[in-house]
Formats: structure tokens, C-alpha cells, sequence
């Protein structure tokens, strides 16, 4: 598994007003590895707000949503960093974990295409092209919730498997006409590479889906909610520092963590997934809405991705929220 450990404690002892006592150690599980949507969590270590919350944390990149939700089920982690239906899909099966924040209150998932090259104006447009998904994951979920929101028959689009990694290159190259993907990432390495995006966002298109947030472990959640309503104000006061200043934020955070991504890849990505989240200021940020996850599971239980009928309390709580 590659992994990119980090023991912010140590770190953050570099510097300027460490403060005294003991500290309680927090793991947390990132979904990737470091990408500009986690700047905003990698600010809140480089800028001691885990040190000042009395946190000493060891932060590691995962492999994937599903991974996290796992690992943290496993208590391999106390806390991770997922999307709602990773968390859902997994807390369904039975792993013991409970979403404690949502802060993306909608999926940025979106058909992307290359300007110029298809017309994505309304959603029926897709019908004839080459699409590509990633078997296994949300793009499945997504791609059925779309299909079924706007009547398109599974003949009427070419799907065609393709890694998630490879995404950017299959549509630069022309191999596929668009793809599902993260919107707001695939809109900043496109214009990287010369292109225009062509984008549908689904959240505007019948896939009721939320974004990213954060489980927990039941255990910690029952034991210790104070913890974890502690690191989640850490994160949120990264957030806010990383929104003052995108710039600054990737700055910081590319060398320390070694991202991929360039400077301006960085910055841009940032920028654009900023303004889809809550903004950190805002009363109730994190909180989770009744009506937001009954959406996401009727919609998941639809596209027969969620078995069992237990109640929408069962998947998540507001009590660490900050």
C-alpha cells in the first residue's frame, strides 16, 4: 500500500508556540494520495491546529474511499476522510463506523468532455458517445442514478472501463468522448494540458449524492466524542486559512507532502473545490441534514447499491460536529 505518513506532532514541534502537556493521539486516513483537495486538512497540520486542539496526530494517504471506510471499520484508524456514499455503502454492510461530518454537501461528480469536441447541453446529449467509468466505484452508482433520472436506455451510450488514473488521458487523446469523474479536478488538468472542459455536473442532473466528509469509528464516537469534535475544528480552522489564501495553502503544502500536482494545477483545483463546500465560517459547518442523506439512500437503494432498510439516523450523528 503506498503510503505517505506523516506524525504531525513531530512537525508541528518546529513550530513557534508549541504548547505544553500531554497530547491525545488521533489516526487519520486520507482518501489518496495528497491531492489539492486536501490542502485544506494539510494547512490545519502545518499550521498547528491539531497541536492546539491538544491532538498529536499521525495523518497517512489511503487508496481510495472504500479503503478508508474500511480501515477505519478495522480501527486501524480512529477517523478518515470519505465520501457519504463510500461511508453508506459501508455502514449498510455492516462495517461499525458512522459518518460524523459532511462538509461537501453535494458530489462534484460531473460528465466531462473536451470543448469543442462534444456538446454537453442538456443531459440526453450523452446518448451516442463513448463514456468512460471506472467499474466498482461511484462512477457505477452515478452513471445508473443519471441514466434512470432522465430515461436513457443502457444501449444508447457506449460505456467503456477505463482506470480512474487514466481518465484525463483517454480524453485528451480522444480514446473516449467524456467521462465520469470528479468535475472540479478534471476541469483544472484539462486546461493544464491546453483544453477546455465540457462539463455536466450531476448533483444538477438527478444524482442525489453527497460529497466528502468524515467517519468515525463507533467506538471512538461513543468513548470519546470531545476527540473528535476537536480535530474536526482543526480541519475547519484549515480550511478557513486555505480560503484566505489558495495560494499560500498549496505553497505550503506541495513540497511538505509531495504533490503530484503542479503549482498552478494546485491552486486552481483548490480554488474550484473551495466553492463547493461549506464555507468554514458558516454556522453548523459539517452538520448533517436528515433530508440530504434520505435522498442519497433512497437514490442508492434504487440503483441497488444499499440493501437493508435500517433507518437514516443509523448512518451518521451530529454530535462531534464543531
Amino acid at each position: 500500500m503506498r503510503r505517505a505518513r506523516c506524525l504531525a506532532l513531530a512537525a508541528l514541534m518546529l513550530l513557534a508556540g508549541a504548547l505544553p502537556g500531554a497530547a491525545e493521539p488521533l489516526r487519520l486516513l486520507v482518501d489518496t494520495a495528497y491531492q489539492p483537495h486536501h490542502v485544506p486538512i494539510l494547512t490545519a497540520v502545518l499550521r498547528g491546529h491539531f497541536q492546539r486542539e491538544g491532538i498529536e496526530l499521525l495523518l497517512e494517504a489511503g487508496l481510495g474511499v472504500n479503503q478508508v471506510a474500511v480501515l477505519v471499520g478495522q480501527r486501524a484508524f480512529d477517523i478518515g476522510h470519505v465520501t457519504a456514499p463510500a461511508a453508506a455503502a459501508a455502514i449498510a454492510s455492516g462495517t461499525p463506523i458512522r459518518m460524523v461530518a459532511v462538509y461537501q454537501p453535494r458530489t462534484t461528480l460531473a460528465l466531462v468532455g473536451v470543448q469543442g469536441r462534444v456538446r454537453l447541453a442538456a443531459p440526453r446529449a450523452v446518448e451516442g458517445l463513448r463514456l468512460g467509468i471506472t467499474p466498482g466505484t461511484i462512477d457505477t452508482t452515478a452513471l445508473a442514478l443519471f441514466r434512470r433520472a432522465h430515461g436513457i436506455g443502457i444501449g444508447a451510450i457506449t460505456v467503456l472501463p477505463t482506470e480512474r488514473g487514466s481518465k484525463l488521458a483517454d480524453l485528451v487523446a480522444g480514446r473516449l468522448d467524456v467521462v465520469i469523474g470528479d468535475g472540479v479536478a478534471l476541469h483544472a488538468a484539462l486546461r493544464e494540458q491546453g483544453q477546455e472542459a465540457e462539463r455536466l455536473d450531476l448533483a444538477e442532473n438527478g444524482v442525489p449524492l453527497m460529497g466528502f466528509g468524515f467517519v468515525a469509528h463507533q467506538q471512538v464516537l461513543s468513548a470519546n466524542p470531545a476527540l473528535l469534535q476537536r480535530a474536526l475544528s482543526a480541519v475547519r480552522a484549515g480550511f478557513a486559512d486555505a480560503a484566505a489564501d489558495p495560494a499560500e495553502a498549496c505553497a505550503a503544502a506541495r513540497p511538505r507532502f509531495r504533490m503530484a500536482a503542479s503549482e498552478a494545477a494546485c491552486v486552481a483545483t483548490l480554488s474550484s473545490f473551495l466553492a463547493t463546500v461549506m464555507p468554514p465560517g458558516a454556522p453548523g459547518w459539517g452538520r448533517q441534514a436528515v433530508e440530504g442523506w434520505q435522498a442519497m439512500l433512497e437514490a442508492m437503494r434504487a440503483a441497488g447499491d444499499l440493501r437493508g432498510t435500517r433507518p437514516t439516523s443509523f448512518y451518521f450523528t451530529n454530535s462531534a460536529v464543531p
